[in-house]
């Protein structure tokens, strides 16, 4: 979007990393963030192989094309506040060590001790899923106030 790319950083000289600094440091200090850092635009990739047949809308995940600079001052954030962030252990997803199979234990077990207390044989269970959702979201507009 900006016409800038990782390597453009990466090989910047020095002097543009105190730059950056001290612009994220005036970020941080006014709580204010350029709208500018909340563009995106959404590039559909393919999900798997779709050679052998016809491809539909979900056959693509749309990944979220946000400036350069954004994700970085996004990942200096992470990095400086990563340890005040919390998130509630029945969270799955998105985090270090846990995903689909830990969630579907947990959902296991509850239902398993839910019959057990009750004494009953049957129970129902509902799930929702929000995976369309998270996919049409624009992920850089979620640092704006």
């Amino acid at each position: 979007m900006d016409e800038l790319t990782s390597e453009h950083l990466k090989f910047s000289h020095p002097f543009v990393v105190s730059i950056l600094v001290k612009l994220f440091n005036l970020f941080m200090f006014t709580g204010h963030i350029p709208i500018t850092f909340g563009a995106s635009y959404t590039v559909p990739i393919p999900k798997g192989d779709g050679r052998t047949r016809a491809l539909s809308v979900d056959d693509f995940r749309g990944i979220s094309i946000c400036p350069v600079i954004s994700e970085l001052f996004e990942m200096a954030v992470l990095d400086r506040f990563s340890n005040l962030f919390e998130t509630s252990d029945h969270q799955y997803g998105f985090k270090e060590h846990l995903g689909c199979r830990d969630a579907i234990f947990t959902v296991r077990q509850v239902i398993e001790r839910y019959i057990s207390f009750l004494t009953v044989q049957q129970s129902v269970c509902a799930t929702l899923d929000l995976s369309k959702a998270f996919d049409r979201t624009n992920h850089c507009a979620l640092l704006l106030n």
